[in-house]
């Protein structure tokens, strides 16, 4: 009971950065229609940032956390703006193919600047873990899974309340629904388009950051990530925003079975054939809405 127990709170760990990338993904998509490929690079490329404010620059490790954190918005809005508005008039392909390319433009920045060696990153909160006793035995909680919870949580919260109580979160979603009617009630599009890129982009430094003191910063460091994330958008529906906050959740405890029952190797397949499945037999997830068009 207790090693169950243990693993579902793992799972709720990982499965807490698997909700915030595909959150990201999910808002750059519904908005803009665009699968960012790119995604996960630009996180690790701001994670670098905060390395290289933190551990070069020697300032507090809070302000190179929020260097990055706002270095990513202005990066996917800037990417929004100067790259993929000017093609958008031609086709969703050529912007799915010009994501693909930064995603290489950006790994190959990484590589050249800070080179392919592993930098160390440190955790955002240190102290003694938590014990929880049982008859049977004792959980343990690290305090960076509960900050690393609490700040999913927190963030996925934030985010819906802005989205449907603000005027700027309203226009986004009516951006989401239907791009022409918002433009015909006055909705400046592009504007969206940059802010949904900004925040989603913004998303993917946070998760960056928080995975950091485990797999340390490297070029790769998001990649699987990014294929979790994707997973868990199909998984809870590519076009539900609290489907992929229980997509995530749900997949990283999955996951976190398949590594202690079966074996650790077979996570990532175990990922990718979730996405095969679903696509066959469920493609608008869990929480999605099938659509239905007049032919």
């Amino acid at each position: 009971m207790v090693t169950f127990l243990q693993q579902i709170i793992l799972g709720l760990r990982e499965g807490s950065l698997f909700s915030l990338v595909a959150l990201g993904l999910v808002l750059i998509y519904k908005t803009s229609g665009v699968v960012n490929f790119a995604y996960g690079n630009m996180g690790m490329f701001a994670a670098y940032i905060a390395y290289t404010v933190f551990a070069i620059a020697g300032l507090p490790l809070w302000l190179a956390v929020l260097t990055a954190i706002v270095f990513g918005f202005f990066l996917g809005a800037a990417t929004e703006r100067g790259l993929l508005r000017p093609i958008r008039h031609l086709s969703h392909s050529a912007m799915l193919i010009l994501t693909l390319g930064l995603l290489m433009i950006l790994e190959g920045l990484a590589l050249e600047i800070w080179k392919q060696d592993y930098k160390p990153f440190p955790s955002l909160i240190h102290g003694r873990p938590i014990f929880i006793k049982f008859p049977q035995g004792r959980i343990i909680l690290t305090r960076q899974d509960l900050l690393i919870f609490g700040i999913a949580a927190a963030i996925m919260l934030a985010l819906f309340l802005y989205f449907k109580f603000t005027r700027v979160g309203l226009s986004v979603r009516a951006t989401a629904q239907n791009e022409t009617a918002a433009r015909l009630m006055g909705i400046r599009v592009g504007t969206v388009f940059a802010f949904s890129w900004g925040v989603g982009t913004a998303l993917s430094a946070l998760a960056a950051i928080m995975a950091a003191p485990r797999t340390q910063i490297n070029p790769n460091m998001m990649l699987d990530l990014q294929i979790q994330g994707l997973t868990a958008a199909v998984l809870g529906g590519f076009e539900s925003l609290p489907g992929t906050v229980v997509g995530g959740l749900l997949l990283g405890i999955i996951e976190q079975f398949v590594a202690r029952y079966l074996s650790e190797e077979l996570k990532m397949a175990f990922a990718l054939l979730i996405i095969l499945i679903l696509l066959l037999i469920k493609p608008e997830g869990l929480l999605g809405r099938r659509s239905a068009e007049r032919v």
